[in-house]
């Protein structure tokens, strides 16, 4: 096969921390049949060659299933078809356990009841279920399933659901918990490693990377500290706001700008209605604050060229002389136009210009204010000097570039 299935499927479901196990039966160690039902524990085990078995079993040729469990896992599996047998070995491929949605408060006391476990291990199943990756939408999973199919050799495979194939039993059974600290203590430290992955690529301001990391970093989750969901979610945003405002800071970034949008953001999570809106404003979180990093970092510059670039960055509307600056800062103005030409690349009165004209552009896209008013607004005293700068800088006047915004927005998309 030109795509390498194998690899190529564990490396989506890694990027969702879900596992992806594949299943060969005459590898499986032989049990004594001393269990009566596949779902004696909260998660299937495919080591056993009970379940397995009793799974595969189960499975139909060029199928997919689903499987939901009583205790609201989710599973998905399909059998090798000939060519994969051959290729790779295996009986069948098992994607899971996952969830959809994290339960609440009350689903945790429903589960408690039906495994019969005691009121003091409730905290233990919250543990356990906080530990699952949860893979929000049904058409998400269908997506890569469908990709299963076909790099997997598949030809008309159908979906099947198999939750009514296996059921708990009704009579009391013995069940403990965490009984592997190890791995418990391995999904812990998993958990901060991604999230200082993603407070990296962010304090570097590598967008794509933030962006890669934090899909991992959600299928992490920690137990909800209050009953409400929302209420619950929300905390958590707020702490990752937090977090990311630090590795911004890390990140050399003037505190004004970090402040804006944590404050922005701040306001955006508490008026969120649902988790959809709140995963969705997470994203956006991570993109602008990477975003915010890449454009404004001042990592590289020197302590004085830092000081002179937020000045300007905050001050650009005032009179903006080398030698007012030089003065401001206590340096020669000689010494600082040497310096901030060898660590920018640009002359100040370059930086100056560039700032302006880039501040008056989301003007002339936002306002409609006139073109001399704009023109003062951003620093410039002469509006034939501002439409001179503008031009060399951006390649068309102030006036003809509204113009054009004008015309573009007069334009219907077609339907």
């Amino acid at each position: 096969m030109q795509v390498d299935f194998l690899e190529m499927m564990e490396s989506i479901f890694h990027l969702c921390n879900i596992e992806f196990t594949l299943v060969c039966l005459e590898e499986l160690p032989a049990e004594c049949p001393d269990s009566t039902d596949v779902l004696q524990k909260l998660s299937l085990d495919f080591g056993s060659r009970q379940v397995s078995a009793a799974i595969l079993s189960a499975l139909n040729p060029n199928c997919i299933s689903f499987l939901h469990t009583q205790t609201l896992l989710n599973y998905v599996a399909l059998t090798a078809t000939p060519q994969l047998r051959e290729e790779y070995h295996f009986d069948f491929i098992v994607v899971g356990p996952y969830l959809t949605l994290p339960p609440d408060h009350e689903e945790i006391l429903a589960l408690s009841q039906l495994l019969h476990l005691p009121t003091d291990r409730h905290e233990n199943l919250q543990s356990f279920y906080s530990s699952i990756p949860v893979f929000h939408g049904q058409n998400d999973i269908n997506s890569l399933i469908a990709l299963m199919g076909i790099y997997g050799s598949f030809t008309g495979y159908t979906l099947e659901n198999l939750e009514d194939r296996f059921t708990l039993p009704e009579k009391n059974f013995d069940f403990s918990l965490n009984q592997k600290p190890y791995e418990a203590m391995q999904a812990v430290e998993k958990r901060y490693q991604a999230e200082n992955e993603l407070l990296e690529a962010v304090a570097k301001g590598d967008t794509n990377r933030a962006l890669y990391t934090y899909s991992n970093f959600t299928s992490y989750r920690v137990p909800p500290r209050v009953a409400d969901r929302l209420r619950n979610a929300k905390n958590l945003y707020f702490s990752m706001n937090t977090l990311l405002r630090k590795a911004v800071q890390n990140g050399l970034v003037h505190p004004l700008y970090i402040d804006e949008m944590s404050g922005r953001f701040a306001q955006e999570i508490e008026k969120s209605t649902s988790l959809e809106a709140l995963s969705s404003l997470g994203r956006e979180m991570v993109h602008r604050y990477s975003n915010l990093v890449r454009n404004h970092s001042m990592r590289g510059y020197s302590p004085a060229v830092q000081k002179v670039i937020n000045y300007i960055d905050f001050n650009y509307q005032e009179d903006l002389s080398l030698k007012k600056i030089a003065d401001l800062f206590s340096i020669s103005p000689s010494y600082l136009s040497a310096l901030f030409k060898k660590e920018t690349g640009s002359t100040l009165t370059e930086y100056i210009n560039n700032k302006r004209i880039d501040i008056s552009v989301s003007l002339l896209n936002t306002t409609d204010s006139s073109i001399q008013n704009i023109a003062a607004q951003v620093g410039f005293l002469d509006v034939n000097y501002y439409t001179r700068i503008f031009k060399k800088l951006k390649g068309i006047s102030p006036s003809a570039y509204r113009s054009l915004i004008n015309k573009r927005a007069m334009i219907q998309p077609a339907e």
